[in-house]
């Protein structure tokens, strides 16, 4: 097909007009579009708030060093008692959590025999031990738990890179997560007035388990 000068010169005043109406129109739709939702906030360790382990003026501390727990009186800095569990606590790796239910109740992991132990408050004596019905996956678990009330308790677990909530029988409730990192390192927990907040901070996940049952 050959165009004469007039059909030419038409074509190229109507390119030049759909690119002015491309300018015009682009920067409309640039301005109208929907800003992107912005990356949720990478939290690191120091950011997050650390749970105060106090009860009766006494503050409640473990000795990864000498796999111990003890308590501190808080008003004379001196340790009251230091516990070793019902037969030691085997502490493998870095992972050596305590908590205070909030009937006050002293609950310690002791990851190597993949059991929670309770100590008396008051003198460090050990008084009972609960583990799941079905037991803990790995070498060492819970490597993150907290004692919520009735006697359930939610726990970070690594190798089976759950986060759990058991029932006080060991039966298992609820699963919050089967997806945590890989590295224990990333799973923190912290209490709040009446929340117990469960962070990985690799993949930026985070959970809220209240302490007490719905209604």
């Amino acid at each position: 097909m050959r165009f004469n000068r007039h059909e030419i010169l038409l074509l190229l005043i109507g390119l030049l007009a759909l690119l002015g109406l491309a300018k015009l129109l682009l920067p409309q739709l640039s301005w109208n579009a929907p800003p992107a939702a912005p990356a949720a906030p990478q939290l690191s360790p120091a950011q997050l708030p650390q749970t105060d382990l106090t009860l009766n003026g006494l503050r409640f501390e473990i000795d990864r060093q000498g796999k111990t727990v003890r308590a501190v009186d808080v008003n004379q800095n001196r340790v009251v008692w230091e516990s070793r569990g019902e037969d030691r606590f085997i502490v493998p790796g870095a992972a050596f959590p305590l908590d205070l239910s909030p009937e006050g109740e002293l609950w310690v992991a002791n990851v190597g025999r993949k059991r929670l132990e309770r100590l008396d408050p008051q003198t460090g004596r050990f008084l009972a031990f609960w583990e799941p019905a079905a037991k803990f996956a790995g070498c060492c678990n819970p490597v993150r738990f907290a004692a919520l009330s009735g006697g359930r308790f939610v726990t970070m677990e690594k190798g089976s890179r759950r986060a759990c909530i058991y029932l006080p029988s060991g039966e298992l409730e609820r699963v919050l997560s089967d997806s945590l990192s890989a590295s224990e390192h990333d799973y923190h927990l912290y209490h709040t007035a009446d929340t117990v907040h469960l962070y990985d901070l690799h993949s930026n996940q985070h959970w809220e388990v209240p302490y007490h049952d719905s209604p």
